[in-house]
Order: C-alpha cells, then sequence, then structure tokens
C-alpha cells in the first residue's frame, strides 16, 4: 500500500503559471493554488493540460503498452479529536 502515498519528488508544472505566479499576477498563496491542470488517458497514453492557458504541459506516450494502474486511495479516518 505504499505506493499510495504521496512520494512526487519533481512535480509537473506549467511554465506559464509559474511565470505569472512569479511575477505577482495571482493572489494564490502558492503555485499550487494558481495552477489548474487536468490529468487524463489520451488514445496513446497521458496528457497533462493547463486549463488556465489551454495549453499542453506534457503528454506521455505509452508506445502501445499498457501499464498497469491503481485507483485506490487512502482516506484518513475523522477521530473524534478532529470533530472537536
Amino acid at each position: 500500500m505504499e505506493h499510495l502515498f504521496n512520494h512526487i519528488k519533481e512535480p509537473i508544472v506549467c511554465a506559464r503559471c509559474i511565470e505569472d505566479f512569479g511575477q505577482g499576477h495571482s493572489d494564490a498563496a502558492s503555485l499550487r493554488g494558481y495552477m489548474r491542470i487536468d490529468v487524463g488517458f489520451t488514445e496513446t497514453g497521458l496528457q497533462i493540460w493547463c486549463q488556465r492557458h489551454e495549453a499542453n504541459i506534457c503528454v506521455i506516450d505509452f508506445e502501445g503498452a499498457q501499464p498497469t494502474a491503481d485507483f485506490r486511495s487512502l482516506i484518513k479516518k475523522s477521530s473524534s479529536s478532529d470533530k472537536a
């Protein structure tokens, strides 16, 4: 189950969002809060798309391979102390 935790070492981001955010063109507190990204499967692989700039960020071509995908997610259970 360890692979279901966030182990991202280098996030994939939109270069134009980085530029906008760096120039102060956003009231968002973080680049992560500013970006609006879609990720999904295409006929050849996977695409990452910037909604804000209507632009491609990255396309990953699986070259005909069908890699395994795990769509389960771990949900943190709330404890009684979380409700207080």
